[in-house]
């Protein structure tokens, strides 16, 4: 095991802790709901939202992060697709950052050998990286859903925020993307240091 190998593992396993923390909290964009409260959306999860008892009473906010009840409960068809897209992201840079760890400790030593497996593995790792970019960038086509417009004002539209802003779930989904692609590279030059015992002692790159 060489320390870029180690980088590369560590650099990986920083990436899906990114990566799923930004897909799952619903911080990605930032209103405000009735002038009374803050609004955050994700592609799937929203905290807090408006919620009418009855015909005619006023709507009441329901303090609290919930997902849409069902996936065709998402507001937005281009939210669906966002979605699915980064989740399959987010798993794929979950099972790489997994199977790296796998190798770094003994279970899997196998997959670091071959520059041929270093490849496929950062292959994978850049495929993950451009599904979570894809779903950022299908994202924004669905902010002028109804429920966007609520808390962004009626000027909410695609890759109009509006009144709202951004939000810091968002800069962790950047991040995640940007490290993948660092992987990425990453790989190919481990794919370069030959693991055989000739230079095992000579490599400066080996722990």
């Amino acid at each position: 095991m060489t320390v870029l190998c180690v980088l590369w593992a560590t650099l990986s396993t920083v990436a899906s802790i990114l990566a799923c923390s930004g897909f799952y909290l619903p911080y990605w964009i930032q209103g405000r709901l009735l002038g009374k409260a803050d609004a955050y959306f994700s592609s799937f999860r929203r905290c807090n939202y408006p919620r009418i008892r009855a015909p005619n009473a006023t709507p009441e906010i329901v303090y609290e992060c919930a997902r849409y009840s069902s996936f065709w409960d998402i507001p937005s068809a281009w939210w669906q697709a966002s979605t699915v897209t980064m989740g399959i992201g987010v798993a794929i840079a979950v099972i790489g950052a997994l199977t790296l760890l796998a190798a770094a400790s003994s279970f899997l030593p196998h997959i670091l050998r071959t520059p041929k497996h270093t490849r496929i593995l950062g292959s994978l790792q850049l495929f993950a990286a451009a599904m979570i970019c894809g779903g950022l960038v299908m994202y924004p086509i669905g902010w002028d859903n109804r429920e966007v417009r609520e808390s962004c004002g009626k000027g909410a539209n695609v890759y109009n925020l509006g009144k709202c802003s951004v939000s810091w779930s968002s800069h962790l989904l950047v991040g995640s993307v940007a490290l993948l692609m660092l992987c990425f590279g990453l790989s190919f030059c481990a794919a370069r240091h030959k693991p055989d015992g000739a230079n095992s002692h000579t490599d400066p790159l080996r722990i």
